[in-house]
């Protein structure tokens, strides 16, 4: 079982802690090859696809990659083709994240920032909160579950309607699990994440020790 989403403290710097902790792993991200994004993808897909919990899960809510991201297109596809009832997130024009069905490659549009979403018309936003693993982009997470994300705020939102024992797993290189995340009130924990090398980690947001590797090593 995956562990509940514990507290945080907050400090007055935070933001501009955030700030700086996400311009250096932009930076590392946008040094990296493609050819080790890609091949990080594959592990990652390959990671996941062999974790018990998602392999049970008849709705899996995920992302679809842009940029540095590690890839996720092979996962997002492999998961629809295994049989998953797949979502993707589609922005609003309040940067809160809506959600709507993967139907193949061919089923998506381009959207704001760059981003391609599904064409199928959106379940609402709180699609997110019946699915039975939720998949989300990271730049950095700690031992602890504090994730950073880019700083839009819509990703907190979506986690928060999520309920505590659904896998909520991050999706980030090796070297982006970091001793500490700074986080403020409204960030919400993942409960995992998935490495390239390291496969699936289990974290402990009551219980901030060294992270439990499981598997894939």
């Amino acid at each position: 079982m995956f562990p509940a989403a514990g507290t945080v403290s907050d400090v007055p710097d935070v933001q501009l802690r955030k700030a700086e902790l996400r311009a250096q792993i932009l930076a590392r991200r946008s040094a990296r090859p493609a050819d080790q994004r890609a091949a990080a993808g594959k592990q990652i897909r390959d990671a996941v696809l062999d974790e018990p919990r998602v392999q049970m899960a008849g709705t899996v809510a995920v992302y679809y990659s842009i940029g540095t991201e590690p890839d996720t297109r092979g996962l997002v596809f492999a998961l629809w083709k295994r049989g998953s009832y797949v979502l993707l997130p589609v922005l609003r024009p309040d940067r809160d994240l809506d959600w709507a069905s993967y139907e193949g490659p061919d089923s998506l549009v381009p959207g704001p920032r760059g981003l391609l979403q599904p064409a199928e018309p959106p379940r609402g936003v709180d699609a997110v909160a019946r699915a039975d693993a939720v998949l989300v982009p990271a730049l950095a997470v700690d031992r602890a579950g504090r994730r950073l994300g880019r700083g839009g705020g819509s990703y907190d939102r979506a986690l928060a309607r999520i309920g505590p024992l659904v896998p909520l797993i991050a999706l980030i290189y090796d070297d982006e699990l970091v001793e500490r995340v700074p986080a403020e009130g409204h960030d919400v924990p993942v409960r995992a994440t998935v490495r390239p090398r390291a496969g699936i980690t289990l974290l402990n947001p009551r219980n901030p020790g060294p992270p439990s590797a499981v598997g894939y090593d």
